[in-house]
């Protein structure tokens, strides 16, 4: 599978693309960012917050609560981390492979207007991506603040560093954020919610 993901086109990937797609992402995704002359120069967080009911009906924001460094905390400290240990980092590369735009109130740095020669975006990978995302959020609210959460919403955050040759005119690089709108909550298990729990420690 990872052969036919990383090798150039030809006619076995063509014809079955959506399998091998769908085995690769989001956890075994592959890429060259590693290396010279293009490597990775940002840090992206997801973050998630949630609406909770109590027992009386009185309905309340929580803060937000970061789900990517409990991760990012196993993956440095573990040879083979686990596949748990990456599901926020490959949901928020579904969410912006399948182009799913946030909400209107997100405070993107950046303003980009889509041309005419972007490709239109899958609306069933977008719909894949957002149900992957929902169930991730879910997960992370119902661990932190139990079974009274009513909706739940997503915050991705990227810091961008300046290339090294820059560092001394750039400073620390540009922060931005992107707020994705109010979702409910997708069912789960109590079994999920111990795992995710053990696993974000």
């Amino acid at each position: 599978m990872t052969f036919l993901y990383v090798a150039p086109w030809n006619p076995v990937y063509d014809k079955g693309a959506s399998v091998v797609d769908g085995y690769i992402d989001p956890y075994f995704g592959q890429n060259w960012e590693l290396f010279a002359p293009d490597p990775i120069d940002y840090n992206a967080h997801v973050l998630v917050r949630a609406k909770v009911r109590d027992a009386t009906g009185w309905e309340r924001h929580t803060g937000w609560t970061d789900v990517t460094e409990p991760e990012m905390a196993k993956v440095h400290g573990s040879l083979f981390p686990g596949r748990i240990s990456r599901l926020a980092g490959g949901g928020r590369q579904m969410m912006t492979d399948a182009d799913v735009e946030p909400s209107v109130e997100s405070a993107k740095t950046e303003n980009e207007e889509a041309t005419d020669e972007e490709e239109a975006s899958d609306p069933v990978f977008q719909d894949q991506a957002v149900r992957h995302m929902r169930a991730i959020a879910t997960l992370a609210a119902r661990a932190r603040w139990g079974d009274g959460v009513t909706l739940v919403q997503v915050r991705v955050t990227d810091h961008v560093y300046p290339r090294f040759a820059n560092r001394r005119k750039e400073g620390d690089g540009e922060k931005a954020y992107s707020d994705f709108g109010w979702w409910a909550p997708v069912p789960v298990t109590a079994e999920a919610v111990r795992l995710w729990k053990d696993a974000h420690r």
